[in-house]
């Protein structure tokens, strides 16, 4: 009688692997492919100051030191705006005595 009640549990979860590998027992999250498209507003005229970059210089430091006083909306937005100023430079990567072009924003 042992033996048979060990033969129906070795065949039970047997049958549980086989369902677990076969059709899964956690519930698939379905991929929805979401299309975004990002509309960049070009102004004619980008005002912008090309800046020397120093040893500790970072991004935004010099944002700052250039637009003192005037609110800054957010760090993603300065970085999009020197991305499109400079294009073939990243802003993480400044490099010590290259000349970059820094965008200067107005008080709207």
């Amino acid at each position: 009688m042992k033996r048979f009640f060990a033969f129906l549990a070795i065949a039970f979860i047997l049958y549980i692997i086989y369902y677990d590998v076969r059709f899964g027992t956690l519930p698939v999250a379905k991929s929805e492919t979401i299309e975004v498209t990002e509309v960049v507003a070009q102004t004619p005229n980008n005002p912008f100051k090309e800046i020397k970059v120093n040893a500790g210089d970072t991004l935004l430091s010099i944002v700052e030191k250039i637009n003192e006083g005037k609110q800054i909306s957010s760090i993603e937005t300065v970085i999009k705006d020197f991305e499109v100023l400079n294009p073939d430079s990243q802003a993480e990567l400044l490099k010590i005595g290259k000349t970059y072009k820094f965008p200067l924003y107005t008080d709207e």
